[in-house]
């Protein structure tokens, strides 16, 4: 989503960077005979010369995929019979065997890897076994079935088919989803979903709705609707979530919805804002405040975070975090991670070492007896 609503991808340094003149990077060595001045002048050519080739990267990406997506919608324009022709030649492709299954450790030496090996071919149904990850040796190995396959409805709508059936000796397992998604024209669609599960001795049933409409480029909006139904318990939520792109650094989520079962209503809203590095996607500076509350039973439960992620140095991070709600419980914390300063690690022997000496039975001074 943030690839389609954000185009910081789209500057000319592409230019910028071909232009530049050869480079060679220092060893550890060489640097060592460096002076400070004269590291601070290669670390910074060295991270401008590599923001901008991230960006001419992020660039051709997006090009990439823009050329895949016209082709896709120039592939709709083709008659059928050049479809068919393609499906008949498709469908006399021979048949390859599959990559082997990467089996559990084992005490055995013997590796029957060709026990679980199987063939790939055209047919539209996809059969393959479920590995049974902590199995016992020379155990069958199989703990079910998954099938899947995807139809096309009127060459418009897909139609995805997903299945998982396992058996043992005691009770049966049953996964289902069928899926599809329906685009009404550019930036509109609505997807469904139907799924179905065991649950315990009873099957659970979820069907899910979801439409999505793009108003504006820097703007995006969904709502939808679930439905479930376990035994003769009947649940039913929807929800609604709105995201704004302001200049390309300020990011605004807002959702709302309520779920309701056996008469009991829950709300619920939340509200986040991502304020980006001027350099994203390649800037590590991060701020995001979110807000929320729910209401259930008239018991009000209002609750902010705040994160806050900036660099200190080149390969050093500062992570701080704070949360608050309105029972006046809250927590905060402090992290920093780095990738070179592997000493900062030993700060974490100290909460260690004091409660072993905190718990050592010697430390106390006790009268004798």
């Amino acid at each position: 989503m943030d690839d389609e609503l954000d185009e910081s991808s789209d500057s000319d340094d592409e230019s910028e960077y071909n232009e530049l003149p050869p480079f060679k990077r220092l060893t550890k060595a060489q640097l060592a005979k460096l002076s400070k001045e004269q590291k601070r002048a290669y670390f910074d050519e060295l991270d401008y010369r590599e923001k901008l080739f991230m960006k001419k990267q992020l660039k051709e990406e997006k090009r990439r995929r823009k050329i895949l997506r016209k082709m896709a919608e120039s592939a709709k324009d083709l008659p059928n019979d050049y479809n068919e022709n393609l499906e008949e030649e498709s469908g006399s492709a021979t048949s390859v065997p599959t990559p082997d299954m990467a089996l559990p450790s084992s005490f055995d030496s013997d590796n029957p890897t060709h026990r679980y090996r199987s063939l790939d071919n055209s047919n539209q149904w996809l059969v393959r076994p479920v590995l049974e990850t902590h199995g016992w040796d020379h155990d069958v190995g199989y703990e079910g079935v998954n099938v899947e396959r995807l139809f096309v409805v009127k060459d418009k709508i897909p139609v995805s088919f997903s299945g998982q059936v396992s058996k043992d000796k005691k009770e049966s397992n049953l996964q289902m989803e069928l899926a599809s998604s329906i685009k009404h024209g550019a930036g509109k669609a609505t997807s469904f979903v139907f799924d179905m599960q065991t649950a315990g001795k009873d099957m659970a049933y979820t069907l899910r709705s979801e439409v999505r409409f793009s108003s504006f480029r820097c703007n995006k909006t969904s709502a939808g609707v679930s439905v479930n139904v376990i035994g003769d318990a009947l649940s039913a939520g929807l929800k609604f979530e709105d995201i704004l792109l302001i200049r390309k650094r300020l990011k605004l989520v807002m959702s709302g919805g309520a779920m309701t079962n056996r008469g009991d209503v829950a709300y619920g809203g939340t509200l986040e804002a991502t304020l980006r590095d001027k350099d994203y996607p390649l800037g590590r500076m991060l701020s995001t405040l979110g807000l929320s509350i729910m209401d259930w039973h008239g018991d009000l439960a209002m609750g902010c975070n705040l994160q806050t992620q900036f660099p200190i140095g080149r390969t050093t991070n500062m992570i701080a975090r704070a949360n608050l709600n309105n029972k006046g419980a809250g927590q905060v914390s402090l992290r920093l991670n780095s990738s070179e300063q592997l000493q900062i690690a030993l700060v974490a022997l100290v909460p260690v070492f004091q409660n072993i000496f905190k718990n050592n039975p010697f430390s106390s001074s006790q009268p004798m007896q």
